[in-house]
């Protein structure tokens, strides 16, 4: 509910009930007489003011004398906040009582014009004005006057009176007493003020007087301590020294125990070491018995690993959680070695016999503690850092093997091999994402108990599929119990498993995973971070030799038959020609033109010409065998080689390439595509390289066209010069 003054009446709350006369209601023109008696008042009332000191009950005398002298029920007061620079309502009367502390800006409303102007301020309407503060509810009164409570010309305060009579408005002598009145208030709230800032400076001083005689007990009583903690100091300072010069786990744990004991003379102290919910001891001195583990459930040591906080045992009797398993004990302190809030382990101190531990030891051992937790942290550093530097020499080893690699297939197996080699594992696999079917393909398995090559798996299924889906790193500690393991994968026995996505900046290459058969190998976040760098690398020599190999199709491919190249062609029709003379095995090219393909050019556009290239050279990849080589050789020319093919089997290949070509569809605007073909065969009857034997196989080619086009044309032997006596037709005919 918003407060209510006079820049703020609340909706909701009831109005006071409205006066049909008011024995305070000033008539529009007071009498001398009554004038004179205002101006008594005004006397009395100031006189009254400077007689209150208490500053809450000077407060309330000024706003109802002043709305007393006014003749209202109605008054509001505001105080300056220095601080804030805001007027807050300090007390109210009538409709503005009862309200929540309300606050106003400097020129916000009445009273914030009355602060900002330091002028009294005469609004008759009041529901009318346009400069009243912003939030105003119902309001119940009309005329407002308000004035400035000002010492030394500066305002400290607001005086505001609101009337509630419709169509009086107070005249200028009655704001020029109001004024006059603020006046002598102002004065009175300051010596409230000042009295209530010298009671406050007085209780100050006699606090500061209690505390001055606790200081002087304390001093004595450090006094009494200072020789003994300068000795505690000097012996803190030496066993610092020893262990500061130790980086060697091992061997700070045992200088820790050793300089503990001999420089404080305690005759048994332990130091334990936090793996997992388990205390292992890692050096001990005084004790004939020898306690390997304590769960962190049990004892006092437990406890103050639980709780992150020291334990005193003054007496050993009297502790309920105290485990008595050596006997003679007495008392006991344990302080946990804390890493900010991480618990390292305990260093434990016990007594037997008489001896007993009091806070002194403890503040000793605490202080200490503090020094060797620093000392484990700083050798954790060390030797994790000492790893570190391991691990990125194994890897850049790693990556130089792997980024020398650029086939992709002996890439895949290096890095599959080399990833699990890294971590110190016993398996792993390697996945590639294939994007037209939106799964992942393993591509290599390393030691997995049989081959998982070639196995497909959807995103999110299993371990794999779950870092597809999620593209982050996934640790499982127990994959036998896991349940998001793929049935595909439900007779593999691996324990504890650690995936990696490969990813090029948003796009997914493909997911590394590594697994291992030891039932105490749980793989963890320094696991994670190597196998992410590993997998950084890994991407980018997978990416690499990608490029690779499209650089390399490229190079030996024709990019729009999707055949091999003229230039690809000949070095390999070389090695088979060479091949071919050694064993004295024939070889045979065709070499095939499409018919009229200058017109299906010009009639149907370029665009159509390239599909009917596209769609002879498949088929002629896809007619022939698997050891026989088609290339694009020029233009519409494509050019076969087929090795152990003698003449009467190359025209016959031949003769199956021109009849299936005939028949194939190429849309209806074109209503048939037809091929000439000439054959040439290398039978060692002279001496012929690959250039010769394919310009042989180009003279048949244009005795076949002279002959009518459509048609199988052999080069028979004979003179190049004369090709028209060494051809010889197929005799089928043209359907």
């Amino acid at each position: 509910m918003p407060p209510r003054s006079a820049d703020t009446a609340s909706a909701g709350q009831k109005p006071p009930r409205r006066r049909k006369s008011s024995s305070r209601a000033r008539p529009p023109h007071p009498a001398p007489r009554q004038r004179d008696e205002e101006l008594e008042a005004l006397h009395e009332t100031a006189l009254a003011l400077m007689q209150r000191l208490d500053l809450s009950e000077v407060l309330t005398a000024i706003i109802t004398r002043a709305a007393h002298l006014v003749g209202t029920e109605h008054g509001f007061l505001y105080l300056v906040n220095r601080e804030e620079q805001v007027l807050e309502t300090s007390v109210g009367i009538g409709v503005h009582a009862g309200h929540r502390p309300f606050r106003l800006r400097y020129g916000e409303g009445v009273a914030g014009h009355v602060w900002r102007t330091g002028q009294p301020i005469l609004v008759p309407d009041y529901a009318s004005w346009p400069g009243r503060a912003t939030g105003v509810g119902n309001i119940n009164f009309h005329a407002v006057v308000a004035v400035p409570l000002s010492v030394e010309n500066e305002v400290v305060g607001v005086i505001g009176l609101s009337f509630d009579t419709p169509g009086y408005t107070p005249d200028a002598e009655t704001v020029d007493m109001l004024t006059r009145f603020a006046q002598l208030a102002a004065l009175a709230l300051d010596n409230a003020r000042l009295y209530t800032a010298a009671q406050q400076e007085l209780a100050e001083r006699r606090q500061t007087e209690q505390a001055l005689r606790a200081s002087e007990r304390e001093i004595r009583d450090l006094y009494a301590t200072a020789q003994r903690q300068a000795r505690e100091l000097e012996l803190l300072g030496q066993v610092r020294a020893a262990i500061a010069r130790q980086f060697d786990l091992p061997s700070l744990f045992r200088t820790v125990v050793e300089s503990v004991a001999q420089t404080f003379g305690y005759t048994h102290v332990s130091i334990y070491r936090l793996e997992g919910y388990t205390l292992v001891l890692q050096h001990q001195v005084g004790y004939d018995r020898v306690i390997e583990r304590v769960p962190i459930t049990c004892g006092v040591s437990g406890k103050a690993v639980r709780t992150r906080r020291p334990i005193l045992v003054e007496d050993a009797r009297n502790e309920s959680c105290f485990l008595h398993a050596i006997e003679g004990i007495t008392s006991e302190i344990c302080v946990p070695l804390l890493n900010s809030q991480q618990v390292l382990g305990t260093l434990n101190v016990e007594t037997i016999g008489d001896v007993r531990l009091g806070p002194a030891d403890l503040r000793l051992i605490c202080a200490l503690a503090e020094q060797v937790s620093i000392a484990i942290s700083r050798a954790q550093l060390f030797e994790a850092e000492r790893r570190r530097t391991r691990e990125l020499e194994a890897l850049r080893a790693t990556m130089t093997e792997i980024s020398a690699n650029l086939d992709l297939d002996t890439l895949l197996k290096a890095i599959i091999e080399r990833q699990v080699k890294l971590l110190g594992a016993t398996s792993g696999e390697l996945s590639l994402y294939d994007k037209q079917r939106g799964d992942l393909q393993v591509v290599m398995s390393y030691n997995m108990g049989r081959d998982y090559s070639n196995t497909r798996l959807a995103l999110g299924e299993g371990l794999m599929g779950q870092v597809a889906l999620t593209r982050a790193p996934l640790i499982v500690s127990n994959y036998r119990e896991w349940p998001g393991r793929s049935p595909q994968y439900e007779d593999s026995a691996p324990v504890s498993c650690v995936a990696m996505p490969l990813l090029a900046g948003d796009e997914l290459i493909g997911v590394l995973s590594v697994s291992d058969l030891n039932v105490n190998r749980i793989f963890d976040q320094d696991d994670v971070r190597l196998l992410s760098l590993f997998a950084q690398q890994a991407t980018v020599a997978i990416q690499n030799a990608r490029l690779f190999a499209e650089v390399r199709a490229l190079a030996v491919t024709d990019p729009l038959t999707g055949l091999a190249n003229r230039r690809h062609f000949f070095t390999l029709a070389q090695q088979e020609m060479e091949r071919a003379q050694r064993y004295g095995r024939p070889l045979a090219v065709l070499l095939l033109d499409i018919d009229d393909f200058k017109q299906i050019n010009d009639t149907y556009g370029h665009a159509v010409g390239d599909r009917v290239l596209e769609t002879v050279g498949a088929y002629c990849r896809s007619s022939l065998r698997a050891a026989d080589m088609v290339a694009r050789y020029g233009g519409e020319e494509i050019v076969a080689l087929l090795p152990e093919t003698d003449a009467r089997a190359a025209e016959e290949a031949a003769e199956r390439l021109r009849a299936g070509i005939a028949t194939l569809d190429f849309g209806p605007e074109l209503p048939c595509v037809t091929a000439s073909i000439g054959v040439a065969v290398y039978d060692h009857a002279d001496e012929c390289d690959v250039s010769t034997l394919i310009d042989r196989a180009d003279r048949a080619l244009y005795a076949a066209k002279r002959g009518g086009k459509d048609r199988v044309a052999l080069w028979a032997g004979g003179a190049l010069e004369a090709p028209h006596d060494v051809l010889r037709s197929s005799a089928l005919k043209l359907r």
